[in-house]
């Protein structure tokens, strides 16, 4: 019988083998550890995300109102029946048309409960004449339900009066 018989030495081998069954498993406990991890960083952006979409963001609508017939109430700005979360903040109204002939009155309404009547809730002193500073801010406060701002002039030519409103949604 012929016939080479050198068996190879396979002790290396079977401790390089060895080695690398131990190195993954440590990788493998590396990758499991890092799962967890991640699991609790999605769960906090979860929470921040949850946070921060329900912040309110500033909107703003503008417009102008004309005085035309004397003591006639215009809306200046209403939200009638607002949808969902609203806050109203702030209405500015600009007198820079308002001439020492004119007197004008503003007033603030609200509802207190859905599709309910208007409530007055606020009348300002009459505004004569020429204003300095042109803007007046009005705060209308938090609301529901609806809010509206009127104007009433009772002395004097008809004026047009630019207004800007500011409201969280």
């Amino acid at each position: 019988m012929s016939g080479i018989s050198n068996p190879a030495d396979l002790t290396d081998t079977n401790a390089a083998i060895e080695d690398n069954s131990v190195l993954l498993a440590v990788i493998q406990a590396i990758v499991a550890d890092t799962n967890v991890d991640l699991e609790v960083v999605d769960a906090n952006v979860d929470l921040i995300r949850a946070v921060t979409d329900g912040l309110p963001t500033l909107s703003s609508a503008v417009g102008s109102t004309t005085t035309t017939v004397i003591n006639t109430e215009y809306n200046l700005y209403i939200n009638n029946a607002p949808l969902g979360v609203f806050k109203p903040v702030l209405v500015t109204v600009n007198f820079l048309n308002q001439t020492a002939g004119e007197t004008v009155v503003l007033r603030k309404y609200r509802r207190d409960t859905d599709g309910g009547v208007w409530s007055l809730f606020d009348e300002s002193d009459p505004i004569v004449g020429v204003q300095s500073p042109v803007l007046i801010g009005v705060n209308l406060g938090p609301n529901r339900f609806g809010v509206r701002l009127t104007i009433e002039r009772t002395v004097g030519t008809a004026r047009a009066y630019p207004w800007a409103s500011f409201y969280e949604i």
